[in-house]
């Protein structure tokens, strides 16, 4: 398939294909909508937002927990032609901030949940004009005086039609925010294309079929949700578990009464699995094929006790370059997508031989299909290319039948628990403490296969302070995955010529 349509034409011929068949499922309350109704409460959600914000509302910002109605605000932001700003819900401080207000997304939809992170960064929001509210309305009207507080109930409108959108397949239709190589989280602009290209491509490798059900316990705000499970599902009239978040204690009995039949293992979902105590419903159920990324258990081992088929690692790719290379059902290596070219190369931009470890490069053949770089950063888009190809920031290799083998990350990137993690904004936030001078955090192997996030701090003369109060001072100001696990102090920071902290150093110590 080489579809060019828009999300919000998608889910309109989806709806009319499978109207009366199950689409989502809410996993921990069994609430179940059909095609056909979920894309009416798209079109109503839809309408209300014309009626209500105008036509030019251009961008509008979520923070929200996994539901049935951030899912159709997705779709419904496409209909009219509005971009959707997804932010980590887990985000606090400027990270938070910078998120919303990058794009001056005009309006926020979120819930009580995250109306005490939302007051605490309100002067780095002033963009912002309304909150629609999942509930809690009162309190963000005492909260926030000076803003239209709109109950999402009161957005719905009568009509249940369908908009077309006058967006064009290529158009930006969603901006999700990566850690990307250095710095701050930027904000990839993704088009309507590289969504559909996305979830074609995941319905051949995966056999997903009509008589698929998947189970999606990860956040909205990831492409893993949005394009691997939910997208690929829906274009084959399958059925989705949506959860707001993994439960280990939960996943077997829900795999099993749902009828789940494949799934992914993101983070480190699958050492998780691996280390619970045996039971009887893991080997009851109707799973016939999962994927883990990464993999830190041998797949023959995997399959024998869980009575599964792990596909083979293979498959590459990250918000920034988009799907580039699919997992082959029996082969580590990975298949090229014929939209792509991929190189290995070496520190000078220069292509090596098959077999030859190096810098990961990536180029589209097709319009759309990659990120159309970073929202408002321009020197950061210029910089992640060179000589016309998108630089990674990974290391891998080919074989000499082009096979694609990913090896490891160089870039400040960490992984954990299934998010990729900026170091600057770790070491934004901590630096925040008035006692600190100095602070720079590494990834170190964590217990999951995955990293831990380690932070090297100096504190300034007639100041002192301890981990367990620099942990307390990070949760407020950041995410929980992004709180550094270990703290290290130092007499003293040490650095390279030009001044940075010297991190090749600080992970020897």
């Amino acid at each position: 398939m080489t579809l060019k349509i828009t999300l919000g034409d998608l889910l309109h011929d989806c709806a009319a294909n499978f109207a009366d068949r199950p689409f989502v499922t809410m996993a921990e309350t069994g609430q179940t909508v059909s095609y056909g109704a979920f894309e009416a409460l798209t079109n109503r959600l839809a309408h209300g937002m014309q009626v209500r914000f105008g036509s030019g509302l251009g961008y509008a910002a979520i923070v929200l927990e996994n539901s049935m109605e951030y899912l159709a605000l997705t779709y419904a932001l496409k209909k009219i032609n509005v971009v959707e700003v997804s932010v980590n819900r887990a985000m606090r401080g400027a990270p938070l901030a910078r998120m919303i207000d990058q794009t001056q997304a005009p309006v926020l939809f979120t819930s009580g949940a995250h109306l005490e992170a939302l007051d605490q960064v309100r002067s780095g929001i002033p963009h912002l004009r309304a909150l629609v509210m999942m509930d809690a309305a009162d309190e963000a009207r005492r909260l926030f005086p000076d803003l239209e507080v709109i109950l999402f109930e009161e957005l719905l409108a009568e009509r249940i039609d369908h908009i077309v959108s006058p967006a064009k397949d290529t158009d930006t239709a969603t901006i999700l925010f990566t850690s990307g190589t250095t710095g701050v989280s930027k904000g990839c602009m993704l088009s309507h294309r590289y969504a559909v290209r996305t979830a074609e491509n995941m319905i051949g490798p995966f056999r997903v079929t009509g008589g698929d059900c998947v189970y999606a316990p990860y956040p909205l705000s990831h492409i893993g949700a949005a394009y691997y499970d939910i997208l690929p599902t829906m274009m084959t009239g399958g059925r989705v578990i949506m959860r707001d978040r993994f439960s280990l204690s939960n996943f077997w009995r829900e795999v099993n009464e749902y009828g789940v039949t494949w799934y992914m293992m993101l983070g480190s979902v699958q050492q998780l699995l691996w280390a619970s105590p045996p039971s009887d419903l893991e080997k009851s159920h109707r799973i016939t094929r999962c994927w883990s990324t990464p993999a830190p258990v041998p797949k023959a081992d995997f399959d024998a006790r869980f009575n599964t088929h792990l596909i083979p690692g293979g498959g590459y790719g990250s918000t920034d370059a988009g799907w580039v290379v699919v997992p082959q059902w029996d082969h580590p290596g990975g298949i090229v997508l014929p939209h792509f070219d991929v190189e290995i190369q070496d520190d000078d931009g220069e292509r090596l031989p098959a077999g030859k470890a190096g810098h990961v490069a990536v180029r589209p053949k097709e319009p759309g299909v990659m990120a159309d770089g970073y929202f408002g950063m321009p020197e950061r888009t210029l910089e992640s290319r060179r000589n016309l190809w998108f630089q990674t920031g990974d290391i891998g290799r080919m074989d000499k039948d082009g096979l694609f083998y990913f090896l490891h990350r160089v870039s400040e990137r960490i992984r954990v628990k299934g998010e990729m993690v900026s170091g600057y904004e770790v070491e934004e936030g901590i630096l925040s403490h008035p006692a600190l001078e100095d602070c720079a955090v590494i990834a170190i192997p964590g217990e999951m296969g995955e990293e831990d996030i380690k932070a090297f701090v100096t504190v300034k003369d007639g100041h002192s302070t301890s981990a367990d109060a620099l942990r307390a001072y990070c949760a407020g100001r950041m995410a929980k995955f992004m709180i550094p696990k270990h703290f290290v102090f130092l007499d003293e920071m040490p650095r390279t010529p030009t001044g940075k902290p010297e991190k090749g150093k600080l992970a020897a110590l």
